[in-house]
This record gives C-alpha cells, sequence and structure tokens, in this order.
C-alpha cells in the first residue's frame, strides 16, 4: 500500500473519529437539556408517572417522529392521550422559549436515547416548524 494510500486512510479514520465524537456531544447535550426542563415530570429515566405524567422510553407514538416531539416541545400539549395503553389527560406547558438548538438536541435525544428511534432533526429544521 502506497504512503498516499495511507494518508487517504488516515484522514478519513480520523474525520469518522470526529463525526462520532460530535454525535457522542451532541446526545450529551440533549441529555442536559431534558435533565434540566423535562425530568421532573418524566423521570430521569424518561419512564413518566404512570397515569400522570407519559412515559418518553418505549414510547411508540414518538418513536421515529422528531418534528412532532420538536412541536410538542414548542407547543406543550394538552388533553387525552393514550401512550402504551395508558390513558393521560394532562397539560405540558410550552417550551418555545427554547433555542432551536437545545429543542433540536432535546428531540434527538428523546427519540433516539428514550423512545429508541433512528430518526433526527436539525435546528433548522426545528426553526421552520415554529
Amino acid at each position: 500500500m502506497s504512503i498516499q494510500s495511507l494518508c487517504k486512510i488516515s484522514v478519513i479514520a480520523v474525520s469518522l473519529a470526529g463525526l462520532f465524537m460530535s454525535q457522542s456531544a451532541n446526545a450529551g447535550e440533549g441529555e442536559n437539556v431534558y435533565k434540566k426542563y423535562c425530568q421532573a415530570c418524566h423521570q430521569p429515566n424518561g419512564k413518566g408517572m404512570q397515569g400522570v405524567f407519559p412515559p418518553l422510553a418505549g414510547n411508540t407514538n414518538i418513536k421515529d417522529n422528531p418534528d412532532y416531539i420538536a412541536k410538542t416541545i414548542i407547543n406543550g400539549k394538552s388533553g387525552a392521550l393514550t401512550v402504551n395503553g395508558t390513558n393521560y389527560n394532562g397539560a405540558m406547558p410550552p417550551m418555545g422559549y427554547l433555542k432551536d438548538a437545545d429543542i433540536a438536541t432535546l428531540a434527538n435525544y428523546i427519540n433516539t436515547d428514550l423512545a429508541g428511534g433512528s430518526e433526527t432533526i436539525t435546528a433548522e429544521a426545528v426553526a421552520s416548524l415554529r
């Protein structure tokens, strides 16, 4: 293998490592925003309180629907809701005061880490939902 090929492989490896580290940092940011604004109701593990605050962890209603998650963060939610067979009828206050980037990292954390999805949303997409 030539030195040029080895250099190209090294550049690719460093780029991939940087991408992985960036995604890990974003996951940490999402978790921090979750801890600050969401865990009091939805609990640190995202399992909520049955009949009171719906779970985000394992919630099939939100899995792979980051737009819906972001809209709910922005606008809040109230009224009847069924999650995983349990009925809820409460209110979540709107948090549209959060920055687009914070809403995006929060929605991504909720979807990927708690609900088990893989879809993500960008801050630019959040801005278009307002």
